[in-house]
């Protein structure tokens, strides 16, 4: 994740904190959901796809299993990889024939340009170096031809070594940003990269919260460390970003809070055309806020790198379906509560045989399950469709999601719940399907298409088995 090791978190999104969108899946109450409606003419953001990360790796990813439709392929479409602080290639791009979108992230500058002088441990990038930084970043991007770029991978973490104990685990490149100091930079990266024609991605913090918010997260599984990292020291801890009592410096600009920063600079969110993050420590993704353009969603956004790692629940290693199915919260969470465009895994197979990094385990080539949770997602809901509205599902174990394309309809449905579910959905503001076609991953199917469901009356049954995800594609 960056080489980040404070990382995944709980149950992932659970929709609640979509209520106000209409789109969360988890209404008050249980009991037998009635009056399921996927609104057509309600629109949200538009997909531009799923993917994964090869930044900082050398392995060969077999890229028909991931990145082709048809068959047992995976549908993905979109690599990120890393600019190390040479300003060198660190990752491996697709070939050209899998018409996929690559985007980068700069992990540090070299050590002559940072007050630690060091390529790791963090450190902040010299002002002197801002411009020269920045024709270095821009350079990469255009010799690459890179879809988009970032300003700084994980500007709120700072690799700390091992002997410190959590949430350290280990050194790797790694260089932090304040919220001000990101706003600078992205003020003289911004027309480097127009110049370039690459889409400026920024700020990618490794938690959610910090793309909105000075406060950290909790949740370590070590009883002695329940707090995530706080590199800039901002001494708030909570999954809420309303938390008070955050150090009075960070609310000048000297914190995270990311976001907030870059919008109350009309210059520096004019460079911003994709506003990027992880989904780090909590899994969960947060609301667009009301005090930034009005708290209409005015960027794409795009969940760039999550996983499993030490120290937080889901570390593993496991491939099993519980996991897969908490990988599916956080895509739901992201999707649905974020409106986030795209959302990327972190490695192909990871480096470690205690975490879940990888989408399959180390010294393995078999899928995990959450690869095939994934795929739920990525190989039926396409580049270009537009999430929709879902509305009146009371089955809190539960959470549904629906996309419209050109040539389809899509509904993805989470069943946490151990017992199987069935529930009435009718589609409406556009023309009705004929059929929904189901495809399965459950304890006994891997993405397994069943039998065509009719669409009668512009409604049609969702027959869910207990602990799956399922996506109708309905034509």
């Amino acid at each position: 994740m960056g080489g980040m090791t404070a990382g995944a978190g709980g149950s992932g999104g659970d929709g609640s904190g979509g209520a106000g969108t209409g789109n969360g899946g988890n209404g008050a109450g249980g009991g037998a959901p009635t009056g399921v409606t996927v609104q057509l003419d309600k629109t949200h953001q538009t997909i531009e796809g799923f993917g994964l990360n090869t930044a900082l790796s050398s392995n060969a990813v077999p890229w028909d299993t991931f990145f082709k439709t048809d068959g047992a392929g995976l549908g993905l479409s979109i690599v990120r990889v890393a600019m190390d602080e040479k300003g060198k290639l660190n990752g491996l791009i697709p070939p050209a024939s899998y018409n996929a979108k690559v985007i980068g992230s700069p992990w540090t500058a070299d050590s002559n340009c940072k007050d630690n002088n060091d390529t790791e441990k963090g450190g902040h990038l010299l002002k002197s170096c801002y411009d020269s930084w920045a024709t270095t970043i821009a350079s990469f991007a255009k010799n690459n031809n890179l879809y988009a770029m970032g300003a700084g991978n994980e500007p709120d973490f700072a690799s700390c070594g091992s002997s410190i104990g959590p949430p350290c685990n280990g050194d790797y490149p790694s260089m932090v940003f304040t919220a001000q100091e990101m706003v600078d930079f992205v003020n003289v990266l911004g027309p480097k990269l127009k110049t370039a024609g690459v889409k400026l991605l920024a700020p990618e913090p490794s938690e959610w919260l910090h793309l909105w918010s000075n406060t950290s997260a909790t949740g370590s599984t070590v009883s002695n460390h329940p707090n995530s990292s706080d590199p800039l020291k901002c001494g708030c801890f909570a999954n809420d970003p309303t938390t008070t009592g955050c150090a009075s410096t960070c609310d000048q600009g000297n914190g995270y809070d990311y976001g907030h920063w870059l919008a109350k600079d009309p210059t520096a969110w004019g460079f911003v055309d994709i506003v990027g993050t992880h989904e780090y420590d909590t899994q969960k993704a947060l609301l667009w806020p009301a005090d930034v353009d009005g708290g209409k969603r005015s960027k794409e956004v795009w969940q760039t790198e999550a996983s499993g790692v030490k120290y937080w629940p889901e570390a593993g290693p496991t491939g099993d379906l519980a996991n897969g199915i908490a990988v599916a919260e956080w895509i739901h969470s992201a999707l649905v509560v974020g409106e986030a465009s795209a959302w990327l895994w972190w490695w192909y197979q990871a480096t470690s045989s205690n975490d879940n990094e990888g989408l399959v385990l180390q010294g393995s080539s078999a899928l995990t399950m959450r690869c095939y949770t994934l795929g739920n997602y990525s190989k039926f809901v396409r580049p270009g469709y537009v999430m929709v509205e879902v509305a009146g599902n009371s089955d809190t174990d539960v959470l549904l999601s629906a996309f419209k394309g050109s040539d389809a309809t899509v509904v993805v449905a989470i069943n946490k719940g151990s017992s199987a579910a069935s529930l009435p959905i009718s589609i409406t503001g556009g023309t009705a399907p004929s059929s929904c076609t189901p495809n399965v991953t459950s304890a006994n199917a891997k993405l397994a298409a069943g039998d065509a469901v009719p669409v009668t009356g512009g409604t049609f049954t969702a027959a869910l088995a207990g602990t799956s995800v399922t996506s109708f594609v309905c034509k």
